[in-house]
C-alpha cells in the first residue's frame, strides 16, 4: 500500500475530480446515457471530497494523516 504522502493524495484528487469531469462532459455529449454519468459522478465526487480533505491537512514530513471525523 501507497504510504500518504501529500504528493500522493493531490495525485488521487486530482484523478478522481478529473474522472468526474470527463463523466460530466461524456454524458453532456452523449457518449455515455446520461444516468449513467449522473452515478458516475455521484460515486467519484465524495471520494474527490474525501481525499482533497486529507490532502489540505496532510503535512510535508512523515507522520500520520489526521483524522477528519464526522
Amino acid at each position: 500500500m501507497m504510504p500518504m504522502k501529500k504528493q500522493n493524495v493531490l495525485m488521487m484528487a486530482g484523478c478522481s475530480g478529473a474522472a468526474s469531469v470527463v463523466a460530466s462532459v461524456a454524458g453532456s455529449l452523449g457518449f455515455i446515457p446520461l444516468w449513467a454519468s449522473e452515478v458516475l459522478i455521484i460515486v467519484i465526487f465524495p471520494i474527490f471530497l474525501v481525499l482533497l480533505g486529507l490532502w489540505w491537512n496532510a503535512s510535508k514530513k512523515e507522520g500520520d494523516t489526521p483524522f477528519i471525523g464526522f
